[in-house]
């Protein structure tokens, strides 16, 4: 490796440290062939050429000079420990429209398919004026959970004046959160 991309190297590497343990949402952790690693998040890759992100800089590794990658996940998070956190985590953010937090509830295989369901990114937002127009004045009540390895169900009970209907609603696990799985 030449020595500029050595030193730019070594002072990502001092800085990415402590910003990788100060909070960063996911970081690869990158060893390069002397040995040395690297703490940052891969940006892109074209022609041989990753370009990695850390505290802000990037910069470009060939292939050659890695030797492996690995992936750091994000602790998990409180508002996920449980099924019923989670629900009441998208009942709050439906009800207030933070269409980014009520689909973060949902396993993410189906998030995208949501975002663009609920008219994410969108100048109208219709799909989220939809429903939280169908739950305004909508009670949740929660009957009952069950947890099975990896998977959960909540039994909740939906009243919205005299109409009252219970139903399942299906969780996974993901990275030691709970997440919700769209109606089958």
């Amino acid at each position: 490796m030449n020595k500029l991309v050595l030193g730019a190297v070594a002072a990502v590497i001092a800085m990415s440290t402590v910003s990788i343990w100060g909070g960063a949402a996911r970081a690869e952790v990158i060893e390069l062939v002397d040995k040395t690693k690297l703490n940052g998040r891969i940006v892109h890759f074209y022609d041989g050429v990753y370009s990695v992100e850390a505290n802000g800089q990037t910069i470009k590794l060939p292939k050659e000079k890695i030797r492996s990658i690995s992936f750091q996940l994000p602790p998990a998070r409180a508002e996920f420990s449980t099924p019923e956190k989670t629900f009441e985590r998208w009942r709050k953010s439906l009800t207030e429209g933070a269409v980014e937090k009520t689909i973060d509830c949902y396993a993410l295989m189906y998030q995208g398919m949501l975002a663009n369901q609920m008219g994410l990114g969108q100048q109208s937002s219709d799909g989220v004026k939809k429903m939280q127009k169908e739950i305004e004045g909508t009670k949740f009540e929660i009957k009952g959970s069950s947890i099975k390895g990896e998977t959960a169900a909540l039994k909740v009970q939906r009243k919205k004046g005299d109409d009252s209907d219970t139903g399942e609603i299906a969780f996974v696990r993901e990275n030691g959160e709970w997440k919700m799985l769209p109606p089958q």
